[in-house]
């Protein structure tokens, strides 16, 4: 089934302390000396997957659990605040924005404007030979200026890391340092090391994201569909990671009917 709005995924942060490059700073220290009122905008878009034909399909789910995965990252680092995206999709639809998907570098900077994000953070991802490439770039929206790059490549086994290293050399180019003892932890905040368990995952958060899509479009029969492939999504992961917790508390928040908030 091809997703009707799925990778149209748009993700707003708010980014303590701006992007100051006065020397660097631990975490816990911003957090405890910036007042929420005095954090700034960032806004990461949904990633484009750029691997080969026979891939692209395979690897989909990672559009949308990629950007997932360095939100939750960079929110346990506790620099940070997240936005929902729907909150940020009806903004968006009212500016007439009705497919925001994948958008080139010129109108993501507009769309940061229309949200009042100050930086904003796009990339791509490519499997090929077993292998994972992810970059990604940071804009300031109010220059339209690129402030900096970064990449991370390695066995896509190891995508836990990548998107980790990838994570920590961005946050370099917002001025930021993480002290060693918070790498440590930081490199330690796994949520599976399953390339299939994450698929699975993420499939199914994308299929919820469509079944709220269906519903609203009184395409109940679909959106029903759409929540059952979901759990078997779940199912899924659990078999190929036990621990996962964070399928298992999809799955679990699934069975029990509580509308989930990704």
């Amino acid at each position: 089934m091809k997703r009707p709005i799925v990778g149209s995924l748009v993700f707003v942060i708010f980014l303590a302390g701006g992007c100051k490059t006065t020397g660097s700073y631990s975490a816990k220290k911003v957090l405890r000396d910036i007042p929420r009122e005095e954090r700034v905008a960032l806004m990461v878009l949904n990633f484009k997957n750029t691997s080969l034909k026979g891939k692209a399909a395979e690897y989909e789910p990672w559009e949308f659990g990629i950007p997932d995965m360095i939100m939750t990252d960079l929110e346990s680092i506790g620099l940070f605040n997240i936005l929902s995206w729907v909150r940020i999709k009806d903004v968006l639809e009212q500016q007439a924005f009705q497919s925001y998907g994948v958008v080139d570098e010129k109108e993501a900077v507009e769309i940061g404007k229309i949200v009042a994000a100050r930086y904003l953070l796009s990339g791509s991802f490519m499997i090929m030979n077993g292998n994972l490439r992810i970059e990604s770039k940071v804009f300031s929206v109010e220059n339209g200026t690129l402030l900096g790059a970064a990449s991370a490549a390695g066995d896509i086994n190891r995508f836990f890391d990548l998107e980790k290293e990838l994570v920590i050399e961005m946050l370099s180019h917002l001025g930021m340092m993480l002290n060693p003892s918070e790498t440590s932890q930081f490199a330690r905040n796994i949520e599976t090391k399953s390339v299939v368990a994450s698929l699975d995952n993420y499939a199914g958060e994308v299929a919820l994201l469509q079944a709220n899509e269906m519903k609203g479009k009184g395409k109940s029969d679909l959106a029903e569909k759409l929540i059952q492939e979901a759990k078997l999504r779940f199912k899924d992961a659990i078999k190929h990671d036990p621990g996962y917790r964070r399928a298992k508390k999809n799955l679990a928040t699934l069975t029990m009917a509580i509308p989930m908030t990704l």
